[in-house]
C-alpha cells in the first residue's frame, strides 16, 4: 500500500472511524484501524463488533493494498504534523507502515490486515433516505431517553417504528420517555418496527452533516447508514419494546405556556443547591406564575416565571437533570407542560408545529 494525500482530508476521517474504536479489547486488532487503498481512495475501518464505521478520502494511490494501523497512535501522529502532503506506505511482511512528511518520516508497527474483522455488507428489502439534518434533530430529540443499563437491552436503545408514511422514533429507561414522529414523502409499509442501539446513533449524530442525505437500510439484525463518503453499520438489539402508546396520559387538568430557555435556566440555577445524586426542585403552578424552588442544606433558591395556565393549580417536583435533557432539545422558543394529575406523568412538547412529546415521571415527595 502506497499513497499520498492532504493532512486534513486523512486527519477528518480518522476523527469519524475513531468513534467505533472500542476503549478496552481483549482483541488487539480492534483497537487498530484498517487502511484499504484502492483506485484513486483511501477506506478507513474501524469497529468493536457492535458497531462499525467505513470512512473514505480521495488520494493519489500509487500501490494498492491494505494494513491494520493502531488508532491512537496514527491519530496522534497525524495530528501533530505540519501542514505538507503525506506519504504513508506499508511493508506486508512486517506489519509496519512508514509515514513521510516533508524531509522527516515516521514509522509504526500494526497488525496484519488479514485478521481484521470483515466489514460485511448486507442488502436489505427495507430501504429509504431522509436528509441528515431532520433525522439528526429527530434523533437528539429522543436519544437522551435511553438507558445505560445493559441489563436491559431494550431500553439502551431507540425503537424505529414504521406506519405507512409515519417514521416514530422512541425512547425510554421507565423515568422518562420521549417520541417523535417524521413524516416521509411515500409510504414505507406498516407494522414495521426495529430497536437501533442508542450507542450507535449517539455516534451517527456527530457523523451526519447538515447538508447530507442519509440511506438507511434495514435486514433482519443490522441497519446500515450511509452518506456520501461515510457507513456506519450495527445490529439490532432483539425484544419487545414497551407499547408506548399506552402510557402517554390522556385529558390534562392543569397546562401551562413558558419560555424554554428561561425554565431551563432556572432549574439548572436551582439544581445548583441540591444533591447530585437527586437533583431535585420542586416547581408549582399558580395563576400566572410557576414558581421554581429548591431547599437544602446548602441554601435555598425560589425563582418565579411568567406563564399561562389553563386548569387547576398545582404542585410537583421533577429531578433537574431530567428536565433539563427535555429542554436542550425540544427546539422551540416556547413549551407546553400539561399534567393529567399531580403524580402523573408530566407532558412537555414543543408549541412550535413539530410532532414531538416527551413525558417525564414526577418525583414523589414526602407527605404526597
Amino acid at each position: 500500500m502506497k499513497f499520498t494525500c492532504i493532512k486534513e482530508e486523512i486527519l477528518n476521517a480518522l476523527l469519524v472511524v475513531q468513534r467505533a474504536v472500542p476503549s478496552k479489547n481483549p482483541l488487539p486488532i480492534l483497537t487498530g484501524i484498517k487502511f484499504k487503498a484502492e483506485g484513486d481512495k483511501v477506506f478507513l475501518t474501524a469497529t468493536d463488533l457492535e458497531i462499525g464505521i467505513r470512512c473514505s478520502f480521495p488520494a493519489e494511490v500509487i500501490e494498492d493494498g491494505e494494513s491494520v494501523i493502531p488508532a491512537k497512535l496514527i491519530i496522534e501522529l497525524i495530528r501533530s504534523l505540519p501542514d505538507l502532503p503525506v506519504f504513508i506506505e506499508s511493508d506486508p511482511f512486517t506489519n509496519s507502515v512508514e509515514i513521510k512528511y516533508g524531509q522527516s518520516k515516521a514509522k509504526i508497527n500494526g497488525y496484519p490486515a488479514d485478521e481484521f474483522p470483515d466489514f460485511v455488507l448486507t442488502s436489505g428489502d427495507l430501504h429509504f433516505n431522509m436528509p441528515g439534518d431532520v433525522l439528526a434533530e429527530a434523533l437528539r430529540q429522543v436519544i437522551f431517553a435511553t438507558a445505560a443499563d445493559e441489563n436491559r437491552p431494550v431500553f439502551t436503545g431507540v425503537l424505529l417504528e414504521i406506519e405507512e408514511s409515519c417514521i416514530h422514533l422512541v425512547a425510554t429507561d421507565t423515568h422518562r420517555l420521549a417520541w417523535r414522529k417524521i413524516l416521509m414523502e411515500t409510504s414505507l409499509g406498516s407494522n414495521i418496527k426495529f430497536i437501533i442501539p442508542g450507542k450507535t446513533l449517539n455516534e451517527l449524530v456527530k457523523i451526519i452533516g447538515p447538508e447530507q442525505k442519509v440511506d438507511l437500510t434495514f435486514t433482519e439484525n443490522q441497519v446500515l447508514f450511509n452518506t456520501d463518503n461515510t457507513l456506519v453499520i450495527s445490529r439490532l438489539i432483539g425484544g419487545e419494546f414497551p407499547k408506548y402508546k399506552m402510557v402517554v396520559p390522556g385529558e390534562c387538568i392543569s397546562k401551562i405556556r413558558i419560555n424554554t430557555s428561561e425554565l431551563q435556566d432556572a432549574t439548572k440555577r436551582a439544581a445548583l443547591l441540591t444533591n447530585e445524586g437527586a437533583p431535585i426542585v420542586k416547581m408549582q403552578i399558580t395563576d400566572d406564575t410557576l414558581i421554581v424552588t429548591s431547599h437544602t442544606e446548602a441554601g435555598h433558591v425560589h425563582e418565579e416565571l411568567k406563564t399561562s395556565r389553563d386548569g387547576e393549580q398545582l404542585q410537583f417536583a421533577f429531578n433537574a437533570r431530567y428536565l433539563n435533557d427535555i429542554l436542550k432539545v425540544i427546539g422551540s422558543e416556547e413549551s407546553y407542560i400539561e399534567f393529567t394529575g399531580p403524580l402523573s406523568p408530566g407532558i412537555i412538547k414543543p408549541v412550535s408545529d413539530v410532532e414531538y412529546i416527551s413525558l417525564l415521571l414526577p418525583v414523589r415527595l414526602r407527605g404526597d
